[in-house]
Formats: structure tokens, C-alpha cells, sequence
């Protein structure tokens, strides 16, 4: 296989590079500016930081820098966090991330010895600036972060960099492999990789990265979940204001997307009748569809009532409750007897189940959790979920558990402990990098 020199390789990178965010800064600079004031921490996406940063940074001993781009992987990045901080207390941390909801999340997370600040702009001279500024022990990237300046830069500086928790979908292995020839090079940037399955290993083999460098460390998706609710007595709290408290059966639909409510709703009315006691509480994915929701609710003939207009309804027992709020779903999954996954139905990709399995729910969804394959398959091996090939077959499965309330528990007992039996992989991956980063500091004293 031919190889393109790394010097042409710079060029040409940085040459598309700043023609893309020519082109498409006026759409980026719209999003920023939605989301917060536009000038505010710009500098810091190019390597310009605040004073107090700075000094922070001049202590001599050397951070680690752990990049997370957005909300889901911050949440990784504090189990990552408290994982390393059980075996080194004193370790200093450098957060990025690249959005302001991903900067929210990891909040909790400072300290003394902890700074979040936006990830600098892949722009050569800002990466040249960040890393100068920084000067980190280690560089860790939080699933599939592949930034060539900053790999590059990296390397020249002679930091490690570390790719944890990473999985490799169908679809991007083939673009890894159409583009071998300008990419693989930049793979090999990578001194140790860890995985979530088996699957992901060969994947990733195939796909160009340095094979050696691989290492089968499991889901830190487990550990997330596993993570203490905010409000951990929200759900009941929640229940007895509707008026569930009299052996009421609630149908949760977790994250749901565009159709799913009324697809649940129907399934509802449908089983109704032979089961009285159903309930259903519906948490969309986005919360500003509610209208359209209610729209598409009140031609089922059920009752609704919006989460946020409970206390004005009082303790109605409604047949629908529709929770018009964000940031509740985790808390609300305890309350649940059966939970539904969100776009399985009509979106693809599938939303995470893991928060409803760590509470021992049972859990059922549609045929489309492409972004959750290999978990799907360990919680389809173990009998812990029941997933359903249309909506007339959902209507089914759920009458089933219904009728069954020992199948239901049972479901929900097989969840939690395939669920407890795959904890762990952020520990695993903290042995490792506090090993990984104490062998250099080792070194470097010995020089």
C-alpha cells in the first residue's frame, strides 16, 4: 500500500481544513450564538486562555488533558475522572469539551486540581498554542475524537495519547477503509486503544488502527448509568402527585421520538380495556415537540396532563402523563413497571437502555438500536429484553408482561444483573492509565 509523506499530508490537511470552516463558520457561528453570548470563551477554542488558567497551568506538575466534545461523553469523562482520582487523589485534570451543554455536565467535576475549558480549534497555530500552555502528562480522548493537528501535535511533544472507550459503527469502518491511504497514517498517532467489544476489535483492525495497540476494556456506558440520580425520589414523588397510587401499572416511553407517542398512546387504549389498571408516562426526547404532541394525543380520547401543569390538575389519575420538562427521565425510571426505548420504533439508532436495566425494569423496544448493537446482543443473550419487530408485535409483548406480573419481574431481575455483571470498564481503563502515566513520571525523574 502506498504511503503519502506526513509532511504532504499537513499541508493538505490544514489547507481543507481552514476551506471548511471558511465555508461553513456562518452556520457554526449561528449555533454558538444561540446557545450562549458569542464572544464568550472564544479565545479559549484558540488556545488563548484566562489569567487564572495560566496560572493554574504553571504549577509544575503537568496535567492530564481529557478531551470530551459533548454531553455524553463528559458524562464518561466523570467516571473516568472519579476512577483515576480513587488511585491518585492528587491528580491534576484539564477538561475540554467542544459545546456549552457539554461544559454544564462536567461542571461538577472542578476543583483545586480540576479546570474545564473549551478543546481549541484543530487550526494548527492553536493546537501549537493550547499544548504549549497546557504542557500535558497525557492525553486521554473520550470515544471516537480524531483531531490530526492535535494527534500531530501530541506526538511532536512526546505526550502519550490514550482513546478510551471507543466502538467503530459499519458504517464509518468503511470510511476509514475507502480512506486508508490518507488516514491510516494519523491512526497510528494513537499509543493505546480501548474498546467496548469484540466486534468493535475487529472493526477497529480492519479500519487501519495499529492492531497491537488494541485492548478489549468493555462499556463505560455501565458506569455512567450506574452514576447517582439527581433526585433519586423524583419518580414516586411524581406518581403519587398523578394519582397513581392504587395498583396503578405504568408504561414508561423513555426519550421518545416523533410518532412513538401516538403509537404508544394507541397501544395503551387498545390494552385498556383488558387491563384497567394501565397508565402511561411519556418522556420525549425533545421536550419542545409538546404541542404537536398533545395534538397528535387528543385524538386517542385519553386524558393528558402535562408534567408542568400537575399541581394546577391536582391528583387527577390521568391516563396519560406527559413530562414537558427535561433533564427528569433518569429519575423516573425507579416508578416505571415496564420501560419502552425511545427511536426504535420509527427513528433508527435506539436510545440507551442502561439506566432503566440498573433499576431492575423490564424493558421493551423496536426493532432499530443500530447505535447499541453489541449491548443489545449482551442483554439479548442474557433474556433481559424483549425486542419487538413492529408496533402491533409491542402491543403484544407488553399485553404479555402485563398478564404476567412474574414474567415482568423477572424480565426486570435479568436486566439489573447484566447490568451489574458488565460494571466496571472505567475502573479497568483507570488502571491502566494511572500505570501508563506513572511509568513516564518515573522515567522522567530518573533522567
Amino acid at each position: 500500500m502506498k504511503t503519502i509523506p506526513e509532511s504532504w499530508l499537513k499541508i493538505g490537511y490544514n489547507i481543507l481544513f481552514t476551506l471548511g470552516f471558511a465555508l461553513t463558520w456562518p452556520y457554526f457561528t449561528y449555533l454558538i450564538w444561540r446557545r450562549q453570548p458569542f464572544w464568550e470563551r472564544l479565545g479559549e477554542r484558540l488556545g488563548h486562555y484566562p489569567k487564572d488558567l495560566k496560572q493554574w497551568l504553571k504549577d509544575p506538575r503537568q496535567p492530564v488533558w481529557i478531551h470530551a466534545v459533548s454531553v455524553g461523553e463528559m458524562l464518561l469523562a466523570r467516571v473516568l475522572v472519579r476512577e483515576l482520582r480513587a488511585k491518585r487523589p492528587d491528580l491534576r485534570v484539564l477538561l475540554t469539551t467542544g459545546t456549552p451543554t457539554g461544559r454544564k455536565v462536567g461542571e461538577p467535576l472542578l476543583d483545586a486540581n480540576t479546570r474545564l475549558v473549551y478543546v481549541p480549534t484543530d487550526f494548527y497555530y492553536a493546537m501549537l498554542r493550547a499544548f504549549r500552555r497546557i504542557r500535558p502528562a497525557a492525553l486521554i480522548l473520550v470515544e471516537n475524537e480524531i483531531w490530526p493537528n492535535m494527534l500531530w501535535r501530541a506526538r511532536k511533544m512526546g505526550v502519550e495519547v490514550f482513546l478510551v472507550n471507543s466502538r467503530l459503527s459499519r458504517r464509518n469502518r468503511r470510511l476509514f477503509r475507502i480512506a486508508r491511504t490518507f488516514v491510516r497514517p494519523v491512526l497510528q498517532l494513537f499509543d493505546w486503544i480501548g474498546v467496548q467489544s469484540q466486534e468493535d476489535m475487529r472493526r477497529f483492525a480492519i479500519a487501519g488502527f495499529p492492531q497491537e495497540r488494541l485492548h478489549l476494556m468493555g462499556s463505560m456506558k455501565y458506569d455512567v448509568a450506574a452514576l447517582v440520580a439527581d433526585h433519586p425520589g423524583k419518580g414516586r414523588e411524581l406518581r403519587q402527585a398523578a394519582g397513581w397510587g392504587n395498583g396503578q401499572i405504568l408504561l414508561l416511553g423513555g426519550s421518545t421520538h416523533p410518532g412513538e407517542e401516538r403509537i404508544l398512546a394507541d397501544r395503551v387504549k387498545n390494552l385498556k380495556g383488558r387491563y384497567p389498571q394501565l397508565r402511561l408516562m411519556l418522556v420525549p426526547r425533545h421536550a419542545e415537540r409538546t404541542n404537536s404532541i398533545l395534538g397528535e394525543l387528543g385524538e386517542t380520547g385519553l386524558r393528558v396532563v402535562r408534567r408542568s401543569r400537575l399541581e394546577q390538575e391536582g391528583q387527577t389519575d390521568p391516563d396519560i402523563l406527559l413530562v414537558d420538562t427535561t433533564g427528569e427521565l433518569r429519575d423516573l425510571y425507579p416508578t416505571a413497571d415496564v420501560v419502552f426505548i425511545g427511536k426504535t420504533l420509527t427513528g433508527t439508532g435506539g436510545q440507551n437502555f442502561l439506566e432503566a436495566a440498573r433499576h431492575g425494569r423490564a424493558i421493551v423496544a423496536g426493532p432499530h438500536m443500530e447505535n447499541f448493537m453489541p449491548l443489545r446482543r449482551e442483554f439479548e443473550e442474557a433474556k433481559a429484553i424483549r425486542v419487538t419487530g413492529s408496533a402491533d408485535e409491542l402491543e403484544q409483548v407488553v399485553g404479555e408482561l402485563l398478564a404476567n406480573s412474574v414474567e415482568r419481574e423477572e424480565l426486570g431481575r435479568r436486566a439489573k444483573a447484566c447490568f451489574q455483571e458488565h460494571l466496571g470498564a472505567g475502573r479497568r481503563c483507570a488502571e491502566v492509565l494511572i500505570s501508563k502515566i506513572m511509568g513516564k513520571e518515573s522515567a522522567s525523574l530518573k533522567k
